[in-house]
């Protein structure tokens, strides 16, 4: 297999999220080249996977690879290490070094040459603590790259790089938002870091050499031969027919909801969508065939086979519908009633049900389900009735169409930050970012109407996340 084989499977593996699957492959790749595209992605599964120290490696030698490279892509790939630093740096404890990477992944997406001494570094105090705050990250938008004719944005920075600005200039928010909370003698409020990296060294899997069997002592010998001579342990016998118990053959859930929806993924292993019978009806869902992990026996048409979901509220059967891949199960029910607040999925109990006979009581979930606010509300709110946002918060639901002037301290950063940016706007960049919000699913944000007004807004995921239309 060549190395382009093994860096296209390491490549679709991180993008089906199986970290530990593409290590190896862009291992056997990155044997023959230093292609940062396959190092990025390499520096993401190990950053997954919790291995930071060799995430931070990959994603300094994608640096200096681009930076090598010099054409085509190479900025992008740029923007793109800076960043992944920068959230590297966050998940070490390095908030500071944090912002800085992100800053520079900003100035990289505004064109900036990347070898500009920006100083970035060097906003600290006597003591050596970084003194950036997040009042001036958020108001730090005067380079913003121009997707458009967005009044006061200058036509000269059309770089073709705003997602990437704007996905740094959200995490500065998350570190700053962070940083400002850390006690003043917080390691995390040093700056560490340089804008251009030390190059690191090349990887190399290391292999122990064989030593000759000459080099063998007598005893060693005689040991190696016993254990080739001695007979090999039998496999553990496979379970009998009936022997697991339903609790372990249960699939894994887990689930979040809408006013409209509550969806439930469930997941499985060598799962086949072309032979599942998935049937819905108003207050259970019943999937079949479901191969078993833990009980190899299970056949289709066998009661183990066959999973019934048993619903905490009623849906409308006919308007739900579900996918599947080898690994999950995601059951899309529309509810009967919208804007009812479900306190769990349900259950699942192995075999059929015949909806009349009490399901055993499961354990009540520890944390409740996620919940979406509705950006547009059919009715206003009634003061004598249910809220028509359902939310999780402790504070209880918020309206978000009305915008506090003051600081709340009970909001994450992020709302703080897309608040203050909605406040700010003209009603006419309002509309934009309404639409453009709404149509691209919640992965794009522009304030020109003159271009969103003329086109739909394409739905733009994040890295390794795969748009789906919902029949898909």
């Amino acid at each position: 297999m060549s190395a382009t084989t093994f860096g296209q499977n390491g490549l679709e593996a991180v993008k089906n999220k199986e970290w530990a699957k593409a290590i190896p492959l862009l291992d056997k790749a990155l044997e023959s080249s230093n292609s940062p595209t396959w190092l990025l992605a390499r520096a993401q599964a190990h950053q997954q996977l919790k291995n930071l120290d060799a995430a931070l490696h990959d994603a300094e030698l994608a640096y200096h690879s681009a930076v090598e490279r010099g054409s085509g892509p190479s900025r992008k790939h740029m923007i793109e290490a800076q960043y992944r630093r920068a959230i590297i740096y966050f998940r070490l404890g390095r908030y500071a070094d944090s912002d800085c990477c992100a800053k520079w992944s900003m100035l990289l997406a505004e064109g900036r040459p990347a070898s500009e001494d920006d100083g970035v570094e060097k906003n600290v105090d006597e003591n050596g603590n970084y003194t950036v705050t997040y009042e001036q990250g958020v108001a730090d938008k005067a380079g913003q790259p121009n997707p458009g004719n967005v009044p006061g944005l200058s036509q000269k920075s059309k770089t073709g790089f705003v997602a990437e600005w704007n996905r740094a200039y959200v995490w500065r928010s998350q570190v700053l938002g962070h940083l400002r909370n850390l006690p003043a003698d917080h390691p995390g409020r040093k700056v560490n870091v340089t804008k251009i990296p030390a190059k690191p060294e090349k990887k190399k899997v290391e292999q122990k050499p064989v030593e000759p069997a000459d080099s063998l002592t007598e005893e060693e010998l005689k040991a190696a031969k016993a254990e080739l001579a001695a007979p090999a342990k039998p496999a553990a016998p496979a379970p009998e027919p009936g022997s697991v118990p339903d609790e372990r053959l249960k699939l894994r859930a887990d689930y979040y909801q809408t006013n409209q929806t509550v969806t439930i993924s469930l997941f499985g292993k060598d799962l086949k969508k072309e032979k599942l019978d998935v049937q819905f009806s108003s207050n259970s869902v019943r999937i079949s065939p479901i191969p078993r992990e833990a009980a190899p026996y299970v056949v289709p048409g066998t009661r183990e086979a066959t999973s019934t979901i048993i619903l905490d509220g009623e849906i409308i059967p006919e308007e739900s519908r579900f996918t599947a891949t080898p690994r999950k199960i995601e059951l899309v029910l529309k509810k009967k009633t919208p804007g009812q607040k479900w306190k769990r999925w349900g259950e699942e109990v192995i075999g059929e049900w015949d909806g009349a006979t009490k399901p055993p009581t499961a354990a009540p979930e520890e944390r409740p389900a996620l919940t979406t606010v509705a950006p547009l509300p059919q009715e206003p709110p009634k003061p004598a009735t249910a809220p028509a946002y359902p939310t999780s918060s402790k504070s209880g639901p918020k309206d978000w169409d009305k915008l506090d002037d003051g600081d709340d301290d009970k909001d994450s950063d992020v709302n703080a930050f897309f608040k203050n940016l909605y406040k700010g706007a003209t009603p006419e960049q309002q509309r934009a970012m309404m639409k453009s919000f709404i149509e691209s699913n919640g992965t794009a944000l522009s304030t020109d109407w003159n271009d969103v007004s003329k086109r739909k807004v394409e739905t733009i995921p994040p890295e390794g996340v795969v748009p789906k239309k919902w029949n898909e």
